[in-house]
């Protein structure tokens, strides 16, 4: 009888814990575990860096630079030197240096009062400042000619000095191998896609020149060449006016003079779109092929699956904009979905934020907050008519996400199709207090029709930090834009939609198993090719974004010190170095090498050095 009891009570014991993991099994399944997540600490360092960065506090506690700034020559006159030098501005406004800029259809060239030359003009703007220029270069100056043109008395004049023996007239060339890493890591690598066009000088070069990129057909494309003390870059093309060129500059930049540090954001960003949204219902004939499943079964059980896998494996993490609706209702009220779409947006972004990852808004529906109907027409979306109408279906989707998350502040917003104008933006503003970042595009489209925006922050105090590339697989294009962007701003900043798989266009009708291998190998070539980058969120990203935008930068070399002030209010700051010395005794950093003669430097203190060796 005693044995019974011993037994029931063993039972009972058995019964009562099964109850109690059944309970907490179903505790963490509902809201209120769900939804605990709270990142106030991320919300409010980013309010401060925001408040210093538009009160403009930072950069001024910087000493005052020895340096002579950069000159930026380029002529009013000529449309495409204006376009290079515009694009050079931002390169120099990224590193961080000084320059200044002269109009040769106003005034000349004065090389005396310049660290090195950037020429985006033709050499005839400076025929009569040649044999300043040459004895400039000779006595230690450098000079980067960032564009070529056709033969002239003034070009044949100097052509011997810039490296080059023989020459014929300007040809029109694609593609480009890089024959050195003036972009980081890219040493061997080639691009043959007609999206790089040059006009070009067929030119043989002599040996003393660097040769650092040819076109597709090995012409000579980029070089430098010694000259005295000073050397000159030269850039044998056309092509040094867009953003995906940007690497290009940087590097002619910091392989002219010896031992250049420059300042990099250093992020790894990965945007999913549409994402927790209202998974489309129904068959796809590939996914029924391959998993006998229905479209939100695949991506429950097998898509969102292999992409935490992925992130797992390959240090990613995802920042996944949400939206409510796939409606097209521009006006209000706005209401919100049931239940069970609820339920969807607390499960899928309980995991992404689980991984590591963090919640975004994409809208309350998938129409781009603008009041063009063109454009409206061509997305078939429509046309908003009133600021008020936006900002109330912003705050519509953030209480609705305030039911999935109630102590998590959203701050990162993605425009739908990337379409955004000044009216939609004074909407998020006015109605979203916490939005922090917006990001869209850095490339821009063909037809502008694209909200594209450089690293900046707005008068409004939103932080633009746009995605440089898209998509489940690699394509020559993105790995230029890729290759062009790390090496000048130290940014991959990456997005993919959830039914890419789905279009045609997009997913290029793959079945899921082959796209996904596709993706991986993108990984692994980003993963193998930029160890070094740190992988973080939209918002961790506009904290170190911010921050370094402002941070300015103060650089001066005493013997073989090198020695960097910037004014940055984080524990850690990021810099590229080029140098072929040995690198000896370092103070407030550390140094890691990712290609030859190029190091990552990470600062832990607003003050700190590096002994290079002789």
């Amino acid at each position: 009888m005693k044995r019974d009891v011993k037994l029931q009570k063993k039972v009972y014991i058995i019964l009562l814990f099964v109850l109690l993991l059944a309970g907490v099994s179903q505790l963490t399944r509902s809201k209120l575990v769900l939804t605990s997540t709270v990142n106030e600490q991320t919300h409010e360092q980013y309010q401060a860096i925001k408040e210093d960065y538009l009160a403009m506090n930072l950069e001024q506690s910087l000493p005052a630079s020895t340096h002579q700034d950069y000159c930026l020559a380029y002529d009013s006159e000529d449309e495409l030197s204006v376009r290079i030098k515009d694009n050079t501005e931002r390169v120099l406004g990224y590193m961080q240096q000084p320059y200044s800029t002269i109009d040769l259809d106003a005034t000349s060239l004065q090389v005396q009062n310049c660290q090195a030359v950037l020429l985006t003009a033709s050499v005839d703007s400076v025929e009569y400042e040649i044999p300043a220029i040459l004895d400039f270069i000779e006595n230690g100056g450098y000079l980067f000619w960032m564009r070529s043109d056709n033969p002239s008395d003034a070009f044949i004049n100097i052509h011997r000095k810039l490296g080059i023996v023989n020459f014929e007239y300007l040809q029109g060339k694609y593609g480009i191998t890089l024959t050195s890493n003036v972009l980081i890591n890219q040493a061997g690598a080639r691009y043959e896609g007609d999206f790089i066009y040059n006009d070009v000088l067929p030119v043989e070069l002599d040996e003393e020149v660097e040769l650092l990129a040819t076109t597709a057909d090995q012409n000579p494309l980029m070089w430098r060449k010694q000259f005295g003390e000073g050397a000159f870059m030269v850039f044998n093309g056309s092509n040094l006016s867009g953003k995906d060129a940007r690497g290009l500059i940087a590097g002619g930049i910091s392989l002219l003079a010896p031992d250049y540090i420059y300042p990099i954001f250093n992020t790894k960003l990965f945007y999913i779109d549409d994402f927790p949204a209202p998974i489309p219902q129904g068959i796809d004939a590939l996914i029924y092929q391959e998993y006998k499943m229905d479209i939100p079964t695949f991506f429950h059980d097998i898509w969102w699956p292999q992409m935490l896998k992925a992130a797992s494996n390959f240090n990613v993490k995802y920042t996944a904009v949400a939206i409510q609706t796939y409606g097209d209702q521009v006006k209000q009220p706005f209401t919100s979905l049931g239940d069970e779409e609820l339920h969807n947006v607390i499960r899928y972004g309980r995991e992404v934020l689980k991984s590591g990852g963090e919640i975004g808004v994409h809208g309350y529906n998938h129409q781009s907050l603008q009041m063009n109907q063109e454009i409206a027409d061509y997305f078939g979306y429509k046309r908003w008519e009133t600021i008020e109408d936006m900002e109330v279906s912003i705050k519509t989707m953030l209480n609705y996400l305030e039911q999935a998350f109630p102590r998590y502040s959203m701050m990162s917003y993605v425009p739908p199709s990337n379409v955004l104008d000044s009216e939609g933006r004074k909407a998020l503003v006015n109605a979203w207090p916490n939005l922090a970042v917006i990001a869209s595009l850095y490339m821009p489209d063909q037809f502008n029709r694209s909200y594209v925006q450089e690293f900046e922050m707005g008068e409004d105090g939103v932080l633009d930090m746009p995605r440089t590339t898209s998509g489940y697989f690699d394509t020559d294009y993105n790995r230029w834009v890729e290759a062009n962007a790390i090496s000048s701003i130290g940014v991959f900043s990456h997005f993919i939609h959830p039914d890419d798989l789905l279009d045609e266009e997009r997913g290029r009708r793959q079945t899921w198993k082959s796209l996904y291998e596709d993706f991986e190998e993108l990984l692994t070539r980003l993963h193998t090719t930029y160890p070094w980058l740190r992988s973080l969120t939209s918002s961790e990203a506009a904290i170190r974004v911010a921050d370094q935008l402002q941070s300015g930068m103060v650089v001066s070399k005493e013997g073989n010190t090198l020695q960097v002030t910037t004014a940055t209010t984080l524990d850690e700051h990021y810099f590229i170095l080029r140098t072929d010395k040995k690198i000896g005794n370092m103070q407030h950093c550390t140094i890691q090498k990712i290609d030859k003669g190029v190091f990552l430097v990470k600062a832990t203190s607003n003050d700190f050095s590096m002994e290079l060796g002789r």
